[in-house]
């Protein structure tokens, strides 16, 4: 007790001297990144649980950091025009972002209207054509997330056989009689021009793509490309795959899941929406779509681009989240809805990094390991003069078409 009385006062004091401060508050620098909308809302929730995910999982190492992520469909992130959507985005104004992931088939536009800045891209990271689809005049000028390419997905394992347009179309017949062979979507200025262009690839592989730009179409192309959009017509001439019908929301998927159809053209991740329409249908077979003469992929690019107003201590910020973006890592959170609650069914996105087909989950899903061939010798579609050209390429394709 005489020593307990004694110690006391002494516990008391060093208690009180060794009371740690309050941590002083780490001053986060804001950052702004606008991502590419139009992907499957797997978790559906607005992308609400993907943007808090990717927030918090870049904050957690970067704590000094303010990661905003956007998601707005309503953005119209192929708008070039000026104080447009995108000049807006890489402005300095408001609501300017300092990265946004664009399509690359509008990056030299970027690029001549000193928008974007050019950013370091460490090679041999993601597919040889991402890394061709982000380069203008020797420089990089983006960070490849996506790959984007057209398929076409069918219940039959007779597809594996189509090399070129004619036998394309021959196999779906096949596939069941008195059925649409194909439903797809070859609608508008964007869409029609570059199934043309994949059209043009198959002709002619090893051919840079740049040359399908130009007018007069190419018979041969445009001939074989025309079988393709002519079996989706009924008997009566009407061609909802060219009149509009299946361009709005989910149609075309819908169609092929519920059998109407024998086979779906369209990009990887369309296959979210036909599950959706048809959960208990098995994984389909897939190919890369020959609407040519011959099967030759060409593949869209998504990329990350730095606002050009964007320098110092921000680009290097911006660097850290574009390197956060580009790992497999995240690239899996995204591909496989780990943002959703578990058995969140894929988004089917194809990634550009290529380390990520060769980690868990995507080295085992059945999808993904056949996604991956798909990609072998493809090409990028062109980054320069499709926005220019593609009305003007629309015209000529319906006039040879109808």
């Amino acid at each position: 007790m005489k020593w307990s009385v004694l110690l006391c006062p002494a516990v008391l004091v060093l208690s009180a001297c060794s009371e740690t401060p309050d941590p002083v508050p780490v001053e986060r620098r804001p950052l702004k990144a606008v991502l590419f909308p139009y992907i499957p809302d797997s978790a559906g929730d607005q992308f609400a649980s993907l943007k808090q995910r990717l927030e918090a999982d870049f904050e957690r190492a970067h704590e000094d950091i303010d990661l905003e992520v956007v998601f707005d469909a309503n953005l119209d992130v192929y708008d070039l025009d000026e104080g447009g959507t995108l000049n807006q985005l890489l402005g300095t104004g408001t609501g300017a972002a300092q990265l946004v992931e664009v399509d690359t088939l509008v990056l030299g536009s970027l690029v001549s209207k000193g928008w974007i800045q050019p950013v370091t891209q460490e090679a041999g990271v993601v597919h040889p054509a991402a890394e061709e689809a982000v380069r203008v005049s020797g420089a990089s000028y983006g960070a490849p997330t996506y790959l984007c390419t057209y398929v076409v997905y069918s219940r039959s394992t007779n597809i594996r056989s189509a090399t070129d347009s004619a036998s394309l179309v021959r196999i779906l017949r096949e596939v069941s009689a008195g059925k649409r062979p194909l439903a797809a979507n070859f609608d508008g200025s964007w869409t029609l021009p570059s199934s043309y262009i994949d059209a043009w690839a198959d002709t002619h592989p090893g051919d840079a793509l740049a040359s399908a730009l130009t007018l007069p179409l190419d018979a041969k192309a445009v001939g074989a490309f025309d079988e393709v959009v002519d079996s989706c017509a009924s008997e009566t001439g009407a061609n909802p795959c060219l009149d509009g019908t299946y361009a709005d929301n989910t149609v075309a998927e819908v169609s092929f899941a519920q059998e109407q159809a024998n086979g779906f053209m369209g990009y990887t991740e369309r296959l979210f929406y036909i599950l959706q329409a048809q959960p208990s249908m098995p994984l389909p077979e897939v190919i890369s779509v020959p609407l040519g003469t011959g099967s030759a992929p060409a593949v869209f690019v998504d990329a990350l681009v730095l606002n050009a107003n964007c320098t110092g201590t921000c680009a290097e910020d911006a660097r850290a989240v574009t390197r956060f973006m580009q790992a497999p890592e995240t690239r899996s959170l995204i591909a496989f809805s780990k943002d959703g609650p578990e058995g969140t069914r894929p988004r089917y996105l194809l990634q550009a990094n290529r380390a990520f087909y060769q980690q868990e989950p995507a080295r085992s899903d059945p999808m993904y390991q056949k996604y991956e061939p798909l990609l072998a010798g493809a090409r990028s579609y062109p980054n320069q003069h499709f926005p220019e050209n593609r009305k003007a390429l629309q015209t000529a394709l319906l006039e040879d078409l109808r």
